[in-house]
């Protein structure tokens, strides 16, 4: 068996995902970890695209995009990084869940099967798209689900799961040990994501986004608003006892919530902004973050929001669980309008526990951080390189 040292010198790690990037998501995961690998390591990117980041020390493989929708170029990507990457290559290749079908390794970000049934559920219930639409997107749902397990399966003992949340759901849907999943939690950017920004943003947003400084202002971030919960955000805004602003920053129908904020009466709070380049601001300028996605397999923003000292809202699952202690850095809420509201009512009637709530929301935070995450995964992906060696004949 090799050494840790000379593990660590020669590691040729591939790592495969459709897109690099700072926004969010995986592709934020990715854009923190590629670099940091890259200075002990021979890493090689396989994507579509990539921006935003030192590559030093990185060799970038493009595939060619196809002009399809987001749900139909995973599928192509999935294909197409098959047919690309060389396995033997390399000492591992390292895929996101089962976005191609080479992987030694795989990290989990989510939970195909659990997003799946909520679908169903959302389209039962709420009707929400055409009938054409809720088959694709069914089909589609179904593929990502065979691609998910057939990763977990073959990666089995190699399975980094991001939240405790994600690896309890591997653990049950695909009959694993827990000692089979090793879970290492994403980080955040301190540097960017930080307390101090509220004063300045809250000076030049609020003005801007027609807020007044003495109105109590939610957040929600992000996009997926129906699978997130924003129709039971806005419908708490209407049976809250409180007059709160919400601002939504993230991509989404903003038509059809506008309509439904105007046919509950609360049509002018409700805020939308698109996009935004510097995300640390909205959360800064804002008095909480509520977000009540009960499937959330992490929630990179949740922890964003409480480097930034915003005190939180959110429903018992990914990184709130680690983050969230009832009544000192936030809330615990359900996929329901009225345990929103009972929690946005609870943050804007108690101004001085808010201040508290921030600071120890902070402090909270602190235990996360992209190097804390990227030493974590390098050890693992060295362990797992060992063992593959020790078990060839």
């Amino acid at each position: 068996m090799i050494s840790p040292e000379r593990a660590l010198a020669q590691l040729r790690i591939a790592l495969v995902i459709e897109d690099v990037g700072l926004g969010g998501g995986q592709e934020r995961v990715i854009a923190e970890l590629a670099p940091r690998l890259a200075r002990s390591h021979e890493v090689h990117l396989f994507c579509f695209s990539v921006e935003g980041i030192e590559l030093s020390g990185i060799t970038v493989h493009r595939l060619r995009p196809p002009p399809l929708p987001q749900g139909p170029r995973a599928i192509w990507f999935a294909a197409a990084s098959s047919l690309r990457i060389r396995p033997g290559r390399f000492d591992l290749v390292l895929s996101q869940g089962g976005n191609t079908l080479v992987q030694d390794a795989a990290l989990v970000h989510t939970m195909h099967r659990e997003k799946h049934r909520a679908r169903a559920r959302l389209a039962r219930h709420q009707g929400h798209g055409s009938i054409g639409r809720r088959a694709w997107e069914s089909f589609r749902d179904s593929i990502f689900a065979r691609l998910e397990r057939r990763a977990a399966l073959r990666c089995r003992s190699r399975l980094i799961a991001i939240s405790p949340t994600v690896g309890d759901y591997l653990s049950r849907e695909y009959d694993l040990l827990p000692e089979e999943i090793h879970i290492v939690r994403n980080g955040v950017d301190h540097t960017t994501f930080r307390p101090d920004l509220q004063e300045r943003a809250r000076e030049r947003l609020r003005p801007q986004l027609g807020l007044a400084a003495h109105e109590f202002v939610a957040v929600f971030m992000g996009g997926r608003w129906f699978e997130k919960g924003l129709p039971q955000t806005i419908e708490a805004l209407a049976i809250a006892d409180s007059s709160i602003r919400l601002m939504v920053v993230g991509r989404g129908d903003i038509e059809r919530f506008l309509r439904l904020a105007d046919k509950l009466g609360v049509r002018e709070r409700v805020g939308f902004v698109s996009h935004v380049d510097c995300p640390q601001d909205y959360l800064a300028m804002a008095d909480c973050l509520v977000h009540p996605n009960p499937i959330e397999p992490f929630g990179l923003a949740v922890l964003e929001a409480a480097a930034c000292g915003l005190p939180l809202l959110a429903a018992r699952s990914g990184v709130a669980l680690d983050l969230i202690e009832e009544g000192v850095t936030g809330l615990f809420i359900e996929h329901r309008p009225t345990s929103i509201a009972a929690g946005l009512d609870h943050l804007a009637s108690d101004p001085e526990a808010l201040r508290k709530m921030r600071s120890a929301v902070h402090r909270r935070s602190q235990q996360f951080s992209w190097d804390i995450h990227a030493r974590r995964i390098e050890e693992l992906l060295v362990q797992f390189a060992q063992k593959r060696e020790g078990d060839l004949p």
